[in-house]
């Protein structure tokens, strides 16, 4: 829509211009950012083109203004809502690059646009097979991390390989995304009940949780805690809204599946866990799984590797140094300076490490297990310790990473004065990019 007092000669130019920052804004959200660095993007890339912006971003949807003057008078209105899946970790970087673009130089609006289309219409790096592969890896990597067994290693792999195939059908039926993760719980609880006793000679819950990874809402949680700890309540609430509804509906489709059939007994005893090495594999087959199932970069393979690793071997130190509280705090500190890092070293965007490694501190699968001990098995007492387990563990990885954050030093474009003419005798700048630089400074 149009503010009536934005009348100019270049109106038109500023109504395409806040288009397309709506546009970028619902990419960079749907690429898991929080509001207030989409904000800071739009800031700066509006300065690039020689123009302020107000906006106003939630998860959902954002409003950005162009132009008018400070008291909110005049320019340009657009709004853009935030629309279809979570961006793959692919075109997260691909995004990410765009933004790195508009922020050095003032890309034509048409090259923007095309840029952003091809982003959204980016096939999968990976073929079906191998996507289904990636899942079962991020099962098993999860399972592996919680409760090392071979009977429940071959449990995590077929049920992870049948939530696999479901999400890829999935995927592909808009219509059923909603109602997926319930028939997803469903399936895994009825099949744990039925074969995780003679089979596999495990309880059923042994299974429940890591079948259902890819619909956890770990990082979810964390992003929600981080915007209610910087002051977007709105933005924070939103989040932990979303992430809650998804818990009770996996914790939804537990209890029908637990209905519809009762557990089988174990017919022989149970198997001997594996070593303390297990969860140090399982943390690597968290990382392969990223690697095929959310289509990540392959050249960051080993760096993607060695971070999820650090940020398990900070955590465990610092568990076993002041509690798991420090430990998760720890973590947490640790992972924005080193995404950067990572970045800057492997000309990769920081999110494409970020992401992947909110995952691995799992506070979704927490979650899960104390809605799921509340309304499945009725026990209200360890249910609602898991759940302050869960919360205080989300408030640690958030704060550190707020604390991790302020550690860095962030550069912002700032509109400055317009250069002034160049002395005689001294040639002015050829490179349009230098030109720009003498009307933008940084601090």
């Amino acid at each position: 829509m149009t503010v009536p007092e934005a009348e100019g000669a270049g109106r038109e130019w500023l109504r395409d211009l806040a288009a397309l920052l709506c546009e970028l804004g619902s990419e960079l959200l749907r690429a898991g950012e929080r509001t207030a660095e989409v904000e800071r993007v739009l800031h700066d890339v509006a300065a690039r083109y020689g123009m302020r912006v107000r906006s106003f971003v939630v998860p959902t949807g954002l409003f950005v203004r162009v132009g008018g003057g400070p008291d909110g008078r005049g320019g340009e209105l657009d709004f853009a809502p935030v629309e279809g899946p979570d961006l793959r970790l692919d075109q997260v970087e691909a995004v990410q690059s765009l933004v790195e673009r508009m922020r050095t130089r003032e890309v034509p609006f048409d090259d923007a646009r095309r840029a952003l289309r091809e982003v959204r219409a980016k096939p999968e790096r990976f073929s079906p097979a191998a996507t289904i592969l990636g899942y079962v890896l991020l099962t098993v990597g999860l399972g592996t991390m919680r409760h090392a067994t071979v009977p429940a290693i071959i449990g995590y792999a077929v049920l992870g390989a049948g939530v696999g195939l479901l999400r890829l059908f999935g995927d592909r039926l808009p219509a059923a995304r909603t109602a997926l993760p319930v028939v997803a719980a469903i399936l895994v609880t009825t099949a744990s009940q039925a074969w995780a006793g003679p089979l596999l000679h495990e309880a059923p819950t042994v299974l429940y949780i890591p079948p259902l990874i890819a619909f956890l809402p770990g990082s979810a949680l964390t992003l929600g805690a981080i915007e209610l700890a910087t002051g977007a309540a709105l933005s924070g609430i939103s989040r932990l809204a979303g992430a809650a509804n998804v818990l009770l509906l996996l914790a939804i489709g537990i209890l029908v599946g637990t209905e519809v059939l009762s557990p089988r007994p174990p017919d022989g005893p149970a198997s001997d866990p594996l070593g303390a090495w297990a969860p140090w594999v399982g943390v690597l087959l968290l990382g392969f799984g990223f690697l095929l199932y959310f289509s990540a970069p392959p050249r960051v393979t080993g760096w993607l590797l060695g971070a999820l690793l650090t940020e398990r071997l900070v955590q465990s130190l610092a568990s076993e140094f002041a509690g798991p509280t420090f430990g998760a705090f720890a973590a947490g500190v640790l992972l924005p300076p080193m995404a950067k890092w990572i970045a800057r070293r492997s000309h990769t965007p920081d999110q494409v490490v970020f992401l992947p490694c909110f995952w691995l501190l799992v506070p979704g699968a927490v979650g899960l297990t104390s809605i799921s001990e509340i309304i499945v098995a009725g026990d209200t007492g360890g249910g609602l310790d898991s759940m302050v387990s869960m919360v205080i563990t989300v408030a640690s990885i958030a704060m550190g990473v707020l604390v991790g954050a302020g550690l860095q030093q962030r550069p912002k474009l700032l509109l400055g004065a317009p250069a002034p003419p160049a002395p005689s005798g001294v040639e002015a700048p050829a490179d349009p990019d230098a030109q720009r630089a003498l009307d933008t400074r940084t601090e």
